[in-house]
């Protein structure tokens, strides 16, 4: 092999060295984001399933007379926010980084917009917002998407919402819902 061969060989080398760094970042990240991205996902889909559980539960028979259902209630639902996240929702699921918030409240019914308004119709609605703090698994990557978040705890802030009307016969308009604890 002649001497320029040799040396053509090492500035493939050097140009390598060179890319390296930033080809893996750019790798490292979209593995990191690709994570961020699937835990979006489970937190929405476990959310909405949660809020799908929440208007399926007869509220109105006993709330009138005891208040104390709407703990149960709020019990259960979380319960179900909690299975669906802890099953294949959300990967490395930790209880203690989720931050869920489960409350019912009152809204006018749109289509009677013009009616009588002595005759207005409100509905009963449920609404679970949560925050989960993801957390980063790529080192280097991920400092990135942390000071991205602006917390610095090493986790990346999710959040997801739904608000879903409740399946059952509407409470009086009287009865106020008890707030979730």
């Amino acid at each position: 092999m002649s001497r320029f061969a040799r040396r053509r060989d090492g500035q493939a080398l050097t140009e390598f060295a060179l890319i390296a760094p930033i080809l893996f970042l750019l790798l490292f990240g979209v593995v990191q984001l690709g994570l961020l991205f699937a835990g979006q996902n489970g937190l929405v889909n476990g959310v909405r399933e949660a809020a799908r559980r929440a208007v399926t539960w007869r509220i109105n028979d006993a709330s009138v007379n005891d208040p104390s259902i709407y703990g149960v209630v709020c019990a259960a639902v979380h319960g179900e926010l909690i299975s669906e996240l802890g099953g294949a929702q959300l990967p490395g699921f930790d209880e203690t980084r989720l931050h869920p918030t489960i409350s019912y409240h009152w809204e006018a019914n749109p289509g009677a917009a013009g009616a009588d308004p002595s005759a207005e119709q409100f509905f009963l609605y449920v609404e679970i917002d949560a925050a989960y703090d993801h957390p980063l698994y790529v080192p280097l990557v991920g400092w990135f998407f942390d000071v991205l978040d602006g917390s610095g705890d090493g986790a990346f802030t999710l959040s997801a919402s739904e608000q879903m009307r409740v399946e059952n016969p509407s409470l009086p308009m009287g009865t106020s819902p008890a707030p979730c604890p």
